[in-house]
């Protein structure tokens, strides 16, 4: 088996009002996502999701992901960990975080895709087996709304019998800490609650005293973690926030790589780590991230907030890494979560069963790529002050 081409596939889903993504740093109408599909000369395709890629950047991923063209092509595609090695190999000199690491983590996902669909095996088959026999998982949502479309959402959480909820607070301490407890009194006291301040890549991200400030004030709402409280490189900022915050702090979305991974946890950081496999460089360097938190006495909670091709590539890995404890599954009415699919995801009790289909469970047919056609422009706009 060889590979024969790499595509580069944007697929844009507006949305209307009641969906609109809005979060302290940035709000999106349209929701883009910046695919890759490998074709191989047996006819068994490999599609990967470079996440960031399809919010923020995504005609010039695109070029990225071609860039690394040359590396891939006449090659196995089931040598996944080999090939990806080259293509990281073939960037330390300019790209060992960013979007170079978006697009490896892509295409390493869609070789894992193949390798699966190529022995008709789901891909945690082939990256350890089953660690975990079900995961529970939380509603990730709760963006900036109006009070009335925000107490529905967390009403219908309530009725579903979700067991945990994550909301977004804006960057005001006053107003975060108020939505915090306008929540807890939706959700009521049996819902754990977790709160993102999103300040990892954030403009003007809070310093470790006002994170501080607001993780005290929030204590008396039962919170199972704080989210990014600080800008993702401000190590320091994030140990100091740890070391005296009454709540959990978890982070990590926003990271590349072991090496990065390695900074915060080795400067106790954080209490739970949130690696992703479309940007923190793929299955099994998640894996590998998923292990130095065990060195450490680490929880890991898998962050996933794209595609279908996102949610799954990180499904595979938190299925197969016995250190995983729960799982994000975004709510917020992206229509592309479930929309490449090949069967729904079976979920029983609040928690998901692992999933069964060859690969990553992702199909990408003409018709899908019609029906959620190119809207050009950048779909995020962050603030930049």
């Amino acid at each position: 088996m060889k590979i024969i081409a790499i595509e580069h596939i944007l697929l844009s889903a507006p949305l209307d009002e009641r969906q609109t993504a809005r979060w302290s740093g940035g709000q999106m109408s349209v929701a883009n996502a910046s695919l890759v599909r490998l074709r191989t000369d047996s006819g068994v395709d490999g599609i990967g999701d470079t996440y960031s890629g399809g919010w923020f950047y995504p005609e010039a991923s695109g070029a990225v992901l071609r860039h690394f063209e040359p590396l891939l092509l006449g090659e196995d595609p089931r040598n996944v960990t080999l090939l990806t090695k080259k293509l990281v190999a073939s960037c330390k000199y300019w790209g060992r975080v960013g979007a170079s690491i978006n697009a490896i983590s892509a295409i390493e996902n869609a070789l894992w895709d193949i390798a699966g669909k190529a022995v008709g095996l789901p891909v945690w088959k082939l990256v350890g087996g089953l660690a975990n026999d079900a995961l529970p998982y939380y509603a990730s949502a709760g963006l900036e709304k109006p009070r009335d479309l925000e107490a529905e959402e967390m009403q219908g959480y309530v009725r579903d019998g979700t067991r945990g909820v994550k909301i977004r607070v804006p960057t005001d301490l006053e107003a975060a800490i108020a939505k915090v407890a306008r929540c807890r009194e939706l959700l009521g006291p049996d819902i754990d609650l977790m709160v993102d301040a999103v300040m990892g890549s954030h403009p003007d991200p809070w310093d470790a005293k006002r994170a501080l400030t607001f993780a005290r004030a929030i204590e008396p709402f039962r919170i199972a973690w704080l989210e990014e409280p600080c800008a993702a490189d401000d190590y320091d900022g994030m140990a100091e926030v740890r070391a005296a915050s009454p709540i959990p702090i978890s982070g990590g979305e926003t990271l590349f790589g072991l090496v990065e991974f390695g900074h915060l946890i080795r400067k106790r950081c954080v209490d739970i780590v949130q690696p992703d496999a479309c940007t923190s460089g793929g299955i099994v360097e998640c894996q590998r991230i998923a292990a130095a938190a065990a060195l450490h006495g680490l929880a890991v909670v898998p962050h996933a907030w794209g595609s279908s091709a996102a949610v799954m590539a990180n499904l595979h890995w938190a299925f197969a890494t016995p250190n995983v404890r729960l799982q994000e599954f975004p709510t917020w009415g992206f229509p592309l979560r479930d929309a490449l699919l090949t069967k729904p995801l079976e979920i029983r009790d609040g928690c998901i069963l692992p999933p069964q289909e060859p690969g990553l469970g992702v199909t990408l047919t003409d018709e899908l790529i019609a029906r959620y056609p190119w809207a050009g422009g950048t779909g995020a706009k962050v603030r930049t002050g």
